[in-house]
Order: structure tokens, then C-alpha cells, then sequence
């Protein structure tokens, strides 16, 4: 397994665009379609361990990452419901294995396609929020807020966008900015000067809990709460390979391994807990949300 943990490390330093648990899920694939064990169970042990290691080194993405591996193994394996084909049914108590790596392999490549397509999928929801004239402050840099953004630009909407500087918010103005979209970079510590002329945020997530809650970077649960205190729509944009299955109460409640690059050095967290009494909508591949559906959803993809 050694291997595919350098592999999903080499992606990460060669693949800044993509988002880490999507890379994570292209290992474990490939992992299910070079296997040679002779069990489904074998293979389910060895793709809970791998998982394990590759979450071990996906430093401040931990969260996405465990939750993305997890709806990984159940969608090849256990997503089979009344509906399904007979031929999916029979293949999985079929006797040899080659058939039912096939399979797996088949379903991981679905898996991968809807994934690809979850973007694109958020983008078109949420663009028509934006109209002409709108002030809209996002934190930090958020590929999936990107493509609601460039779709709206796309679509010759007219608007500003404000970006909180964190540690990769020069990158996030300059995609903006090549993309022809008008874009300025702030202060973190402005937030509460400019919110007065904010139309709305927008931000993307590290992780979105059972209650509805975002695990994001650093900085956006001030944001949130500034929003609140000025009636500012606070909304977020995510996968739903990013549902986690975790209920935090507050910022103490997440493990270590999600807030910090290094577990064992606990003095800056990467990320924060954003209740979900600041967030208003939620727009995912699934439609767009309120925080409370956010546990119903989950329930469906993990049954």
C-alpha cells in the first residue's frame, strides 16, 4: 500500500486544481482495479486500510477525504437498492472474483464520473443568486465557488467580488481577475468594515457535518457571525462527497486530525466550525439546502 500512499502524495504536489479527496478516490480506483485478493471482504479490509493511511497524510483536507473514501466503498459496494439491475444483484454472490472486480470497478468509474460533474452541478444552481450590481465576499479560495462565480461572469452578469487574504486569497483574485471578473483582496481583519457593502457570502467547504454545520478555513466562522449581525445571506457551496459524518457542538468538538496540518502540533488549527444557525442555503450537487436537510441527505447516502 506504500505505493499508492506516494502516488495520492505525488497528486497533491502535481494536482494543486483538484480537490484532495477526489484524488484520494482516484487511489483507491486504481487500488480495486490492480487488486488481486480473491474476496470481496479482502478487498473491503484493504480499502478500509488504505483509506486510513491516506487520511493519515491528507493534513488539513482530513475531513473531506475520510468522508469521500467512505461514500467511495459504499457506492461500488452496498449501493444496490430495490431498484437495482438483477445482474448487480447476482454479480456480488457470484462465486469467482473477476467479475466482481469488474463490477467494482465499474461502479467506482460512475462514482468518479458524478463526482466530476458535482461542479458543474452547484454551478448552475447557484449562479442565478448572483445578479447584476451585487457585492459578494467569499474567504480564501474555494474551487467550486470559482465555477459558481466564472458561470456567472459567463452568463454577462455584472458584479464585485471580495476575498478574504488567509493563505491562498491572492491566488483566488488572480483566477478571478484572468477570468475577466473584478476582484479585491482584503484583510481578514476588515471583515467588519466591509460587510456594510457585502450583498451576500459565498463560501466552499472543507466538510459539512450532520447538523447542517461547515468545516471551512480558517477565518470564515468570524465572517459568519459578522454576516448574521448585519442580516447578510451566508451561503455555502459543496460537494456532497464532503458530508461528514460527525456532530460537532463547537470549535473543541473536532478531532484533531481535522483541524490541524500536524495532529500533533496544536497550535494553529487550519479550519473552523461554523454552526448552522449562521448558514442559510447550502448548494450542493443534490439541490440546494437548508442546514437541517443536511442530515436527511446523509441518511440517503449511506443507506
Amino acid at each position: 500500500m506504500d505505493d499508492y500512499v506516494a502516488e495520492f502524495e505525488r497528486k497533491r504536489k502535481n494536482s494543486k486544481d483538484t480537490p484532495v479527496a477526489i484524488l484520494a478516490i482516484h487511489v483507491l480506483n486504481d487500488f480495486v482495479s490492480k487488486s488481486n485478493v480473491g474476496t470481496l471482504q479482502q478487498l473491503l479490509e484493504q480499502l478500509k486500510e488504505l483509506s486510513k493511511q491516506l487520511k493519515a497524510t491528507a493534513g488539513s483536507s482530513t475531513t473531506s477525504v475520510a468522508s469521500g473514501c467512505d461514500l467511495f466503498v459504499r457506492f461500488i459496494t452496498l449501493s444496490r437498492g430495490q431498484n437495482a439491475p438483477s445482474s448487480e444483484i447476482d454479480i456480488l454472490e457470484c462465486k469467482g472474483f473477476d467479475p466482481v472486480r469488474k463490477f467494482l470497478v465499474d461502479r467506482g468509474n460512475l462514482f468518479m464520473k458524478r463526482l466530476k460533474d458535482s461542479r458543474r452541478k452547484i454551478a448552475q444552481l447557484a449562479y442565478p443568486f448572483i445578479s447584476d450590481g451585487v457585492t459578494v465576499l467569499t474567504v480564501n479560495i474555494s474551487r467550486v465557488v470559482l465555477e459558481i462565480l466564472m458561470k456567472a461572469h459567463e452568463k454577462a452578469k455584472k458584479f464585485k467580488v471580495l476575498v478574504t487574504e488567509g493563505e491562498e486569497g491572492p491566488l483566488m483574485v488572480k483566477k478571478l481577475n484572468d477570468q475577466g471578473i473584478q476582484a479585491t483582496l482584503i484583510l481578514d481583519a476588515s471583515i467588519g468594515f466591509v460587510m456594510e457593502r457585502v450583498s451576500f457570502v459565498l463560501v466552499g467547504a472543507v466538510g459539512v457535518v450532520e447538523n447542517g454545520g461547515l468545516i471551512n478555513k480558517l477565518g470564515t466562522y468570524p465572517v459568519a457571525v459578522m454576516a448574521r449581525s448585519l442580516n447578510k445571506p451566508f451561503y455555502v457551496a459543496v460537494e456532497s462527497f464532503k458530508f461528514y459524518r460527525n456532530y460537532p457542538l463547537s470549535q473543541l468538538d473536532l478531532p484533531n486530525d481535522a483541524k490541524y496540518e500536524n495532529p500533533e502540533d496544536t497550535k494553529h488549527p487550519e479550519v473552523d466550525f461554523t454552526p448552522p444557525k449562521y448558514i442559510n442555503k447550502l448548494f450542493t450537487d443534490l439541490g440546494v439546502l437548508t442546514p437541517s436537510a443536511v442530515s436527511d441527505e446523509l441518511i440517503k447516502l449511506y443507506i
